[in-house]
């Protein structure tokens, strides 16, 4: 087995904003695996604010084998389950039990975008709206009155405390779909409560960091909808998190990491397992400055017959974002 590791720096076309802080750029580090004859790929996305290691955390963890970094863990297990499914000749979402279906688009909006903008220039079938206590009701109002039909998310990243709760409730009344994230992370009590005065399902995103953590958040009867990211966890866990979820009669949310084309591809096969009601799935060009590793137009996309992820990275292509670049450490193998 070999192992290579690429750390790109690649701008967004405008800032990301959210409750937890502005983006500008993604640093990520693209890894491929190799067994002579099939290559499996993944994504380490560290994301500030969001998750606990840094790029730097994730290309120490993948130079030297050590354990500093969850999402080079989980870039890891990504690529491992790519190669599996070339391997076997079957689609990532056929490998993991998902199904052929297609999987309607949806945007994130940052606090800093204009919503019905952002809306008519993607064509999406639907939209996570960014919010926070002052910037919540009049954006939701605003978007349902342009677009009635529209599946509308919201995600808070845990801005809200209790007592915030008549904003959230003014935004079920407008018939948002799910309420994501309102209280902070360690807060399960506040998000037990607020699902018996809300018809929107209640997602959690920031405690579901492990599967140990997804069953302390299904004991707690926190939530309605677990957010599943494949790249905090690795594909092995989001499936173990999506079982849990089921068993317990909870569906998930399949999201991401604001990665490139390589982990929007996981986060789609999870959005094909038959507990995802909601994605994240969205065009990494409507994001990133310029497609990375290949074209996608396709606005609804739909389970590619290719084997693995559905195509092949190419690092000419993404050439132009390379940082640094080097082996996968010899731990990696041990």
């Amino acid at each position: 087995m070999k192992g290579r590791m690429w750390e790109l720096s690649i701008p967004l076309q405008s800032p990301f904003v959210t409750a937890a802080g502005r983006v500008t750029e993604r640093r990520i580090v693209v890894v491929s695996i190799s067994d002579g004859t099939f290559t499996g790929w993944g994504e380490a996305a560290p994301y500030p604010g969001v998750t606990p290691d840094s790029i730097d955390d994730a290309w120490r963890t993948l130079e030297r084998g050590s354990v500093l970094s969850p999402t080079a863990a989980a870039a890891l297990d990504e690529a491992t389950t790519d190669l599996s499914a070339r391997r076997d000749g079957k689609p990532l979402w056929e490998s993991v039990g998902g199904a052929s279906r297609p999987i309607p688009t949806s945007v994130a909006v940052g606090l800093n975008e204009d919503p019905i903008d952002r809306i008519a220039a993607t064509g999406a079938g639907g939209v996570k709206l960014k919010i926070r206590p002052g910037i919540d009701v009049a954006r939701v109002s605003s978007v349902r009155s342009v677009f009635p039909d529209l599946l509308i998310g919201v995600d808070a990243n845990g801005s809200y405390d209790w007592e915030d709760r008549s904003s959230l409730l003014a935004m079920d009344g407008m018939g948002v779909e799910y309420i994501e994230q309102p209280f902070p992370a360690e807060d399960l009590i506040s998000h037990s409560r607020l699902r018996d005065e809300v018809v929107a399902s209640v997602a959690l995103d920031e405690p579901i960091d492990s599967e140990v953590a997804a069953i302390r958040v299904i004991e707690a009867g926190a939530c309605d909808l677990l957010v599943v990211k494949p790249a905090r966890v690795g594909m092995t866990a989001a499936r173990v998190i999506h079982d849990l979820a089921l068993a317990a009669g909870l569906r998930i949310k399949a999201s991401g990491l604001l990665e490139t084309e390589i982990g929007r591809a996981f986060t789609f096969g999870i959005a094909t397992l038959p507990g995802a009601i909601f994605s994240d799935v969205a065009e990494a060009s409507w994001y990133l400055d310029g497609s990375t590793v290949r074209a996608d137009d396709d606005p609804t996309p739909t389970p590619m017959n290719a084997t693995g992820i559905g195509f092949d990275p190419d690092p000419a292509i993404f050439a132009r974002y390379v940082v640094r670049a080097s082996d996968l450490g010899s731990r990696i193998w041990d």
